[in-house]
């Protein structure tokens, strides 16, 4: 399969647009995932390209034989957001397939994907995020810590702030509404490990695991000067959340009205 040039373009549906936004500001991301799951995509097929397009039904069992491509030195599945966005960057005109992404996913199991390659807004997926999109363990927090017996901990304000990181919370904050505030600190755990992190403590009723995780996601493409980034809920069960209120004014403060 060939590539033509590289394509800057203007999107053309939703997806486009979801996904082109998700590129310019990570707190778009977690809604980046929920738009391309619930989007149709396109994905090059074997053989020749048919006389018309039509719609039809895949029977169960039906081997579909989709075309691969070697992108940046690694084989994948490359799919593609439009109609247009696949004959835009192909110098060819092949057969291709329309279908859920979500199904897609689910076809191409245990395959490196990737979405409008030669796109200036393309992106890649790994197999390991693709499962996490379909099993929803992308939903979930990646690691736990828990406190296992009394231990002394320090907590105060970072000598540098994280201006990026509070900036760019705040943005994914204002589409979480179980969110009401938010507060950034550095922590020092030496059950943890040996340097302090940035921690963000967080204010919210509803699906706490759904919160971090989203609030994770955004945090890991933002750099701080003092990784990794965790995150606390605010609950008022133990004595270092008197630190935050007393001491510590919020990043984020969701508006009453």
């Amino acid at each position: 399969m060939v590539l033509a040039e590289a394509v800057s373009a203007k999107p053309t549906n939703p997806l486009e647009e979801s996904l082109v936004k998700a590129a310019l500001d990570p707190a778009h991301r977690p809604q980046f995932y929920r738009d391309l799951l619930a989007s149709d995509i396109y994905v090059i097929q074997e053989g020749p390209p048919p006389d018309r397009p039509r719609h039809r039904v895949l029977q169960a069992g039906e081997l579909l034989k989709i075309r691969t491509l070697s992108f940046n030195g690694k084989q994948y599945v490359p799919i593609f957001s439009s109609r247009a966005a696949l004959q835009a960057v192909l110098a060819e005109d092949p057969a291709y397939l329309a279908l859920n992404a979500a199904e897609l996913f689910r076809i191409t199991a245990g395959a490196d994907v990737v979405l409008n390659p030669g796109w200036d807004h393309g992106k890649e997926f790994s197999k390991e995020e693709i499962a996490g999109l379909l099993d929803g363990s992308i939903w979930q927090p990646r690691e736990r810590f828990e406190f296992k017996r009394d231990t002394t901990v320090q907590i105060g304000q970072p000598a540098r702030h994280p201006k990026e990181l509070v900036e760019t919370l705040s943005r994914l904050f204002t589409t979480i509404p179980e969110v009401r505030r938010a507060y950034v600190a550095l922590f020092y755990n030496p059950q943890q490990d040996e340097r302090p992190h940035t921690l963000v403590a967080i204010e919210a009723s509803g699906n706490w695991e759904s919160i971090v995780a989203q609030a994770g996601m955004v945090a890991s493409a933002v750099e701080v000067s003092d990784p990794p980034i965790d995150f606390m809920r605010l609950t008022g069960a133990s004595d270092i959340e008197e630190y935050f209120g007393q001491e510590c004014q919020p990043f984020y403060q969701r508006l009453l009205g």
